[in-house]
């Protein structure tokens, strides 16, 4: 079966908890997977899904969280990668984190997954109404700004900030959501 962007389902629950170990093994943090230091497995796969749904209708979020949909890409009966869509920007996400993040499970690495899986995130960002999507990653993180670009991704700037309590160079870049079709490159 080919690779496919849908919902969280429970059908994939064990397989995205053997990709977050693979983050975790790599000292990777990634936003919305499981993570061992935090709870337990069972725990999690009881508690994830909704989670994302009270999300994505923006339901009793934190301050500074803004309502945002999750998707996982899939392929085989396997889960491949993560993306998260945030539905409207504030000020801190201007500068750090825009309307998309990803991820590809570690083992998936180098195989043109990241460019699928921001394609079908840049479609599902049409479908939310965002013309014009922000984009960013840390500098050194030379392979998701290879994706931003065969997806269309255009630099914008690149400054120095402090995240999570360390100092890194956060680069921007925008991408025309209208465009995607015409810009998309997959390396597979």
């Amino acid at each position: 079966m080919p690779a496919e962007l849908i919902l969280p389902r429970e059908e994939y629950l064990d397989s995205c908890v053997a990709a977050s170990k693979e983050f975790y093994d790599l000292r990777i943090k990634t936003f919305g997977l499981y993570d061992p230091d935090a709870m337990d497995a069972d725990k999690w796969k009881k508690t994830i899904l909704k989670s994302y749904e009270t999300i994505r209708k923006g339901l009793n979020l934190p301050k500074a969280y803004v309502p945002a949909s999750t998707f996982w890409l899939v392929e085989n009966g396997e889960f491949v990668g993560i993306g998260n869509i945030r539905h409207r920007l504030t000020e801190a996400l201007l500068r750090f984190g825009g309307h998309i993040g990803y991820a590809v499970r570690p083992t998936k690495w180098n195989r043109g997954y990241g460019t699928l899986l921001l394609r079908f995130l840049l479609k599902e960002a049409a479908r939310l109404g965002i013309e014009e999507a922000l984009l960013t990653c840390d500098k050194a993180n030379i392979a998701s700004a290879e994706v931003m670009r065969k997806n269309g991704g255009v630099f914008i700037d690149a400054f120095e900030d402090v995240i999570c309590g360390e100092p890194r160079i956060t680069c921007r870049y925008k991408i025309a959501v209208k465009n995607i079709i015409n810009y998309c490159i997959i390396d597979t």
